[in-house]
């Protein structure tokens, strides 16, 4: 009994070992398993600007999270170009606004006021002087032709007492008088003819000048800004904002940070460093966008099917399976040797294949190599690694 026993033991050891041997050790049946390697999508970091670097936030190897400040530049030249296009949009849009509001009140009123004031010396000037300045003018005229007369009268009277009766001084006194008298007469004659003649010609074309002026200014200034100057305005304004944007997105540029989680490969500056604009900075390793690549023969390819879900292994975790899907399967085939000769070598004949991979623990590295199994159907599965007929 005994004996038996350790027969029936030693036979429940071997089954056991088999099955294991079946399951991990080699291919099962049941399923396709495909040797690949680990690849990460690798992100190059930097500044559109470049600069002098202020400060690194993060070490080699640290993983981060997204929007994290990974390196800072100094800024003294993009925060000065950034305040000019302030001023300089605010005094654009101060001009857009008076050319969209127009004149002031009190200029439009002005102009009316002049322009009326023009208008009123206009009618002045082609109606001419007054009745009663013609009248006044008269009455002065012939008041001076009286003086007149009277002081060539004592003229005369003194011409014939002769210098014997009178003195010298007299006789002056009687010719100054007359020349006076005879001064102011003209001066009366030639008012009175102006007032007469009315104003001159080219007093009242100076005067019609002056009123159309004034009355052209009124008019503008009443109509307002006209549309092709708020056009320029606008423009003018909108190139500023636009400016301003500019310095604000270069300004932003003098920050590196983190587009999404991911691993830092390599850093490649330090405080001080002088940066070119453009160049990388910071090489980084996507989290969470990983995948297993490999070569799938032909004679294979048609048990693939895009999004299928797949189970992967790697070296450094024995006995786990982790889950995945096929990402992509490339549409070109790739040939060792170079070209197919015969149906036997059809299995020279590869697909690239890209198999995703959720790695929140960060088991997966770049580089690693893993094993891809894909579950057959009963129809599928024939013997390991053998294709079926179709």
């Amino acid at each position: 009994m005994k004996r038996l026993a350790i027969i029936i033991v030693l036979v429940l050891l071997t089954a056991g070992a088999v099955v294991s041997y079946q399951y991990y050790g080699r291919a099962r049946v049941d399923e396709l398993r495909l040797p690949g390697t680990v690849e990460i999508q690798e992100v190059r970091l930097g500044s559109k600007v470049g600069g002098r670097v202020a400060t690194v936030n993060v070490q080699e190897g640290q993983v981060v999270e997204p929007g994290l400040v990974l390196v800072t530049f100094e800024t003294p030249e993009l925060m000065a170009r950034r305040d000019q296009m302030r001023q300089k949009l605010a005094t654009a849009q101060a001009a857009l606004d008076k050319a969209n509001h127009g004149p002031l009140p009190e200029e439009v009123a002005e102009a009316k006021a002049m322009a009326e004031g023009a208008k009123a010396r206009l009618d002045r000037s082609e109606a001419g002087f007054r009745d009663e300045q013609i009248k006044q003018a008269q009455a002065d005229y012939e008041a001076f032709q009286a003086e007149l007369k009277h002081a060539e009268d004592d003229y005369s009277r003194v011409q014939k007492l002769g210098s014997s009766a009178l003195s010298k001084a007299d006789f002056d006194t009687a010719l100054a008088s007359r020349d006076r008298a005879r001064g102011r007469l003209n001066s009366a004659k030639a008012i009175l003819e102006m007032y007469t003649r009315g104003s001159r010609v080219e007093d009242i074309a100076e005067a019609k000048a002056e009123h159309d002026r004034w009355q052209a200014r009124y008019r503008l200034l009443k109509r307002g800004t006209r549309e092709e100057d708020k056009a320029a305005a606008y423009a003018e304004a909108a190139k500023a904002q636009a400016d301003l944007a500019e310095a604000e997105t270069n300004l932003r540029e003098a920050v590196v940070t983190a587009p999404e989680k991911c691993v830092i490969e390599v850093l490649n500056v330090r405080p001080g460093d002088l940066v070119a604009a453009g160049q990388p900075v910071v090489r980084a390793l996507r989290a969470g966008d990983l995948w297993v690549k490999v070569f799938v023969p032909s004679t294979e390819i048609g048990k693939l099917r895009l999004n299928e879900s797949v189970e992967v292994t790697v070296d450094s975790h024995p006995g786990r399976r982790f889950h995945g899907e096929v990402l992509h399967i490339a549409a070109i085939s790739e040939f060792t040797p170079r070209n197919v000769q015969s149906a036997d070598e059809r299995k020279h004949q590869v697909f690239a294949v890209k198999v995703r991979v959720k790695d929140p623990e960060g088991v997966f590295k770049s580089g690693m190599a893993a094993e891809v199994m894909l579950p057959l159907n009963p129809s599928q599965a024939s013997t390991p690694n053998q294709s079926v007929t179709h």
